[in-house]
């Protein structure tokens, strides 16, 4: 069977910030980004005010259409998707809708007190759950780094994604005033010690990103990640049930892999729970 899994591992999960693991606020910045030109400036600029806008955005919901390769071991790149539908609201409350290409389902709640994650593959349901007191930044650093677990495009989630996106640029530059989807963009390019990134911003009063090309330039193959963005609703009605978690009456309930016990895991390696279920 091909293999499916995009380099799963957290630092290219979480994507440019885009593509490490979100840090905590004190972490000092590695390298010194030099704009040594009207166009590096600029396109600085209109991504930073993309990344303040949006960290300053109270509620928003978006729907993102995913692509990326899978390298094989022959080297050759497969293509696979997902469709996610996200929901925020600040501080405390996020949900992470995904359905990916092979049918399976995953869901990624945080309601202030407790995440909860839910996959669902075929007739087999099981979640995890474990607390977690916070805000959304706080959320995200601990779901990426501590539980390990992947969350593509992670940083955009957080109140301070203009200090992730400084943090980790080593160079940037302006490609040009485009059209996607009928509507005017930013082309910027920007480099990253793990990556090169693209990104499209919409060129009006709401500087929202509507596309981005991520190329892991150090891992084998250079794959990429490509996520267009969609249904951008800053003023959504969430009700009660959006960030609220009700188990599905087949479902089992099992715990995250860094939680599980040493004497619990298998001869492969595998997280196990008291029934069996791996995760």
């Amino acid at each position: 069977m091909l293999k499916k899994s995009l380099l799963l591992a957290t630092s290219l999960a979480a994507t440019a910030a885009w593509a490490q693991a979100p840090q905590p606020a004190s972490t000092p910045t590695a390298q010194t980004l030099v704009l040594a030109s009207d166009s590096q400036r600029f396109a600085h600029d209109r991504l930073l005010e993309m990344a303040r806008f949006l960290g300053k955005t109270q509620r928003f919901g978006v729907a993102l259409r995913i692509n990326y390769d899978a390298v094989q071991s022959d080297g050759q790149k497969i293509e696979f998707g997902e469709v996610r539908d996200v929901a925020v609201a600040r501080p405390n409350r996020v949900r992470v809708a995904e359905s990916s290409s092979d049918g399976s389902n995953s869901l990624m709640l945080f309601d202030g007190e407790r995440i909860t994650v839910s996959s669902r593959d075929g007739g087999s349901v099981l979640y995890a759950q474990t607390v977690q007191p916070g805000d959304i930044d706080a959320t995200v650093v601990h779901y990426v780094r501590d539980l390990k677990l992947r969350l593509p495009l992670a940083p955009i989630l957080m109140s301070r994604l203009a200090d992730e996106l400084q943090r980790r640029l080593t160079a940037i530059d302006y490609v040009e005033r485009s059209s996607l989807n009928g509507k005017p963009v930013h082309h910027i390019a920007g480099r990253t010690a793990a990556v090169d990134f693209q990104v499209w911003i919409a060129d009006d009063k709401k500087p929202l990103p509507q596309r981005i090309v991520i190329t892991y330039k150090t891992e084998v193959g250079q794959p990429q990640f490509r996520a267009d963005f969609s249904k951008w609703n800053l003023s959504p009605n969430f009700d009660k049930a959006t960030f609220r978690f009700k188990p599905a009456a087949n479902s089992s309930q099992i715990m995250f892999a860094v939680q599980v016990p040493p004497e619990l895991i298998d001869t492969r390696g595998a997280p196990t729970s008291a029934k069996g279920e791996q995760k």
